[in-house]
C-alpha cells in the first residue's frame, strides 16, 4: 500500500489548479498528452516508483529498474472515463506496461461516472494502491495468483495477472502437457489450508522467478 500520495510542487500545483477551474465537460483527456505536463509527469511516475518500492501497483512484482521507459504512469480510474480525476493524487500509481495495457479503461469505480473521488477502498472494484493492501485481497505465490476477495479476483482479471502462469505453460511445456494445469485444478477442489497446500505443492514444480 503506498503510504502518502504525491504533493505537488508550486509549478505543477499551478497547472493542476488551472486544469481543475476548468468546467467538466472542458476537461480532456488528450490533455494528459500536452508537452507542457512533461516535467510534471516525470515527477509523479519518479515518485510512486520509489513510493512502491519499484512494484507494479497491480501485479506487485518488482521491475528490477527505476527507468522511466519500464513504466507507466497508472490513472486508476481511467482518464479517459473520468478526466477529472486526471491529477488527483490517489488517483496515481505507478504499473508495469503489460499491466497498464491489460486494464486498460476497465472500470475501477462501484459507482459508475461519479464526479467525487471516492474516499476509501469500498469504492473501488479493484485493489487500490492507495487504500488496500495487496496480500488481503490476493494470495500470490510466485507465478501463481489466488483471489482471496472478489476485489482480488477482479484485480485478476482485469489486469491479466494469470498471464505469468500462462506464459511459463506455453514455453516450458508442450501443448498436450496439461499436468500443472490438472494439478492446480485438483487443488481447488479441497478447501481451507489443505486447498492451499495442494496449490502450493503444484506451483513449487513451477521455475522460480526472479523478483
Amino acid at each position: 500500500m503506498i503510504a502518502a500520495p504525491i504533493a505537488y510542487c508550486e509549478a505543477d500545483n499551478q497547472l493542476v489548479a488551472a486544469f481543475d477551474a476548468l468546467a467538466r465537460g472542458d476537461k480532456a483527456p488528450g490533455y494528459w498528452a500536452d508537452d507542457i505536463l512533461a516535467g510534471l509527469k516525470t515527477r509523479v511516475k519518479a515518485y510512486y516508483i520509489t513510493a512502491q518500492s519499484s512494484r507494479c501497483c497491480y501485479c506487485d512484482r518488482h521491475q528490477g529498474t527505476e527507468n522511466h521507459r519500464s513504466w507507466d504512469v497508472e490513472h486508476i480510474a481511467d482518464r479517459s472515463k473520468y478526466p477529472w480525476f486526471m491529477f488527483t493524487p490517489k488517483n496515481l500509481a505507478a504499473a508495469c506496461p503489460d499491466c497498464n495495457v491489460a486494464k486498460s479503461d476497465k472500470e475501477a469505480l462501484v459507482t459508475a461516472g461519479r464526479k467525487t473521488y471516492p474516499a476509501d477502498s469500498a469504492g473501488f472494484r479493484l485493489v487500490h494502491p492507495h487504500f488496500d493492501s495487496f496480500a488481503d485481497h490476493i494470495l500470490r505465490l510466485d507465478l501463481v495468483y489466488i483471489p482471496k476477495t472478489k476485489k482480488g479476483k477482479y484485480t485478476i482479471i482485469a489486469c491479466d495477472l494469470l498471464r505469468f502462469a500462462e506464459k511459463y505453460i506455453a514455453w516450458e511445456n508442450s501443448a498436450a502437457d496439461t499436468r500443472f494445469e490438472a494439478e492446480v485444478n485438483a487443488a481447488f477442489q479441497h478447501s481451507g489450508a489443505a486447498g492451499l497446500a495442494a496449490v502450493a505443492e503444484a506451483i513449487a514444480k513451477l521455475p522460480k522467478s526472479t523478483d
